[in-house]
C-alpha cells in the first residue's frame, strides 16, 4: 500500500523530545532522538513517504476517498491513521522548560521508575494526579503532593486513599513557582497562596499532572467521536465511529502512555486497514 505521513513538526514527532528511554523492548537505554531515528528510516526503507513540516488542518472524513487538507494541499487516502498524541497544559514557572527530562517528567508512568527511593514533588489538582500519586507512591521513598489550588478538583475520598500510603505529604494551599537545579531537579520552590510565605522542598523529580487537551476541535468537527474528556473512541481494531478512519497512540487515552502499547496500537490499526484493503479488492 501507499503510504503517506504528514508530521507538523519534526520527523518522529514528540518522540524526540524525550531524553531517556529504558522500557521500551530491545533498547535497554536509549534517546527518544535515537530511536525515532531508528524508526524513520526502517520505515522510508519500506517506501513510506514522511512530510514535514505538514501539519493537517481540515479534515473530510465522511467521502470516500478521505480527505486531509495542509495550510498548501490537498490529499486523498482510502483509510486515515490518526495519532496526534495529546498535549498536556505545560506548567509555566522559572526551569520547568529547562529541566525538561532532567527530572521534570509529565509522565509518572513513564519515568517514575528512574526515581525509585528518592523524593518527588507531584503537581496537579485532579483526579488523574490521585492515580498517578498511587503509582507513584509504590516507587518513590516520598512524594510532597502541591494542588496549586484553594479548592483542587479530585475527590476527599480520593485523596484520603493517596494519603494513607503514609509516604505523601499535603501542601495544601501551596503552589510551585519554582524549580531549583543546575543540570538536574534538586528543589521545588512553593509559596502559600494566602501569606505568600516562600519554603524549598527537596525533591530530586517533580512530576506535572496537569490537563490534557487530548484532540483539536477540527477532529470533533470531521465527526470522530470522543468521550466526555476528549479522547478518541476506538473498537478493537483501532477503528473509529467513522469507516476506515483508524486513532492510535496517546489520543485514544489508554492511560499508559507508553511508546510500546502506541506502537502496538498502531499496528493493530495498520493490520485492519490492510485487511480492509485486501476485501475491498477481492470483492471488486
Amino acid at each position: 500500500m501507499k503510504t503517506l505521513v504528514l508530521e507538523a513538526e519534526k520527523k518522529g514527532g514528540r518522540l524526540n523530545g524525550v531524553k531517556l528511554i529504558e522500557n521500551y523492548p530491545g533498547f535497554p537505554s536509549v534517546t527518544g532522538e535515537k530511536l525515532a531515528e531508528r524508526m524513520i528510516r526502517q520505515a522510508e526503507a519500506n517506501g513510506t513517504e514522511i512530510l514535514c513540516p505538514a501539519r493537517a488542518v481540515r479534515f473530510e472524513l465522511q467521502s470516500n476517498p478521505k480527505i486531509v487538507w495542509t495550510r498548501d494541499k490537498e490529499y486523498h487516502a482510502s483509510a486515515v491513521l490518526i495519532a496526534i498524541g495529546v498535549q498536556r497544559k505545560r506548567l509555566e514557572i522559572p526551569a520547568a522548560r529547562d529541566l525538561l527530562g532532567m527530572g521534570v517528567s509529565y509522565c509518572p508512568v513513564c519515568d517514575g521508575t528512574l526515581f525509585k527511593g528518592q523524593n518527588v514533588a507531584l503537581i496537579g489538582e485532579n483526579e488523574e494526579t490521585i492515580l498517578d500519586g498511587l503509582y507513584l507512591s509504590e516507587l518513590v521513598d516520598k512524594i510532597h503532593l502541591i494542588p496549586g489550588n484553594l479548592t483542587p478538583h479530585y475527590k476527599q475520598k480520593s485523596l484520603e486513599k493517596l494519603l494513607s500510603k503514609g509516604n505523601v505529604q499535603l501542601w495544601a494551599k501551596y503552589e510551585a513557582i519554582q524549580i531549583i537545579g543546575k543540570q538536574v531537579v534538586e528543589k521545588v520552590k512553593v509559596r502559600t497562596l494566602d501569606t505568600r510565605k516562600e519554603s524549598d522542598i527537596d525533591a530530586k523529580g517533580v512530576f506535572i499532572s496537569a490537563e490534557k487537551t487530548p484532540v483539536t476541535q477540527m477532529l470533533a468537527d470531521a465527526g470522530v467521536k470522543t468521550d466526555a474528556t476528549g479522547c478518541i473512541m476506538v473498537d478493537a481494531q483501532m477503528q473509529t465511529n467513522i469507516e476506515r478512519v483508524y486513532a492510535a497512540g496517546d489520543a485514544t487515552c489508554s492511560r499508559k502512555y507508553q511508546i510500546a502499547v502506541s506502537v502496538g496500537q498502531g499496528t493493530i490499526a495498520a493490520l485492519s486497514i490492510i485487511k480492509k484493503h485486501v476485501e475491498t479488492a477481492r470483492k471488486k
